[in-house]
């Protein structure tokens, strides 16, 4: 069964290109949200086993991104959320990496984000993405 990932990010090309990674790689993109009160609805409702959460989004409804990250982990906290951002500041990695996120990758992404799959693979043995990643494992 592959990992279920929701994608939270405000630019469609960025989400096409993380969706495109990711289905790649056997994982499963089971939604996209634009804002922060669009993945938490979407968190609600289709319980991804992962969740990439872009910083720099919309404010809906007075929730910006912290706000969404807090919400999610407090109702699911073992699901990881990876944060994926352009912000490279040392503080604001260093908060959300306090506060829980399985990891913090700064874009351009490329092999930063690779590197974080394979972290997610180690620490949940039980979420086998069906792709490359699995396949390239067991050949060796």
């Amino acid at each position: 069964m592959a990992i279920r990932v929701l994608i939270a990010d405000d630019s469609i090309s960025i989400r096409e290109l993380l969706r495109w990674q990711l289905e790649r790689l056997g994982y499963e993109v089971v939604g996209e949200a634009e804002n922060a009160t669009q993945v938490v609805s979407l968190f609600r409702s289709l319980k991804p086993d992962v969740v990439t959460l872009d910083l720099v989004m919309p404010n809906e409804d007075e929730m910006d991104a912290l706000t969404a990250f807090r919400l999610m982990k407090k109702e699911a906290p073992r699901v990881p959320i990876l944060v994926l951002s352009a912000v490279p500041f040392n503080k604001t990695r260093e908060l959300f990496m306090e506060e829980g996120a399985f990891e913090y990758v700064v874009k351009p992404f490329g092999r930063n984000l690779k590197d974080a799959l394979r972290k997610l693979e180690r620490a949940f043995p039980e979420l086998k993405p069906q792709g490359l990643l699995g396949r390239v494992r067991k050949s060796h």
